[in-house]
């Protein structure tokens, strides 16, 4: 998570899975990439987030969190 002027974030991350030659075998290794970012709302019910898809295109989408049908409160 990173805190850029009060403004908190969590990065969005996606993981490949590749074998590198090592030696007379390969080795199974996995390598991180930062796709985008992620935020709260100021009220906590809901999450947005911005995919770095293409480069020049951002994508911002926002996921609300709705109650469950016959959830006790």
């Amino acid at each position: 998570m990173t805190n850029t002027n009060n403004n908190q974030f969590f990065d969005i991350l996606v993981a490949k899975e590749y074998e590198a030659r090592q030696g007379d075998g390969y080795e199974k290794r996995t390598a991180w990439n930062r796709v985008g970012r992620a935020w709260p709302s100021k009220s906590g019910g809901s999450l947005s987030f911005e995919l770095y898809m293409f480069p020049g295109q951002r994508y911002v989408m926002q996921i609300e969190q709705k109650p469950r049908d016959g959830a006790s409160t």
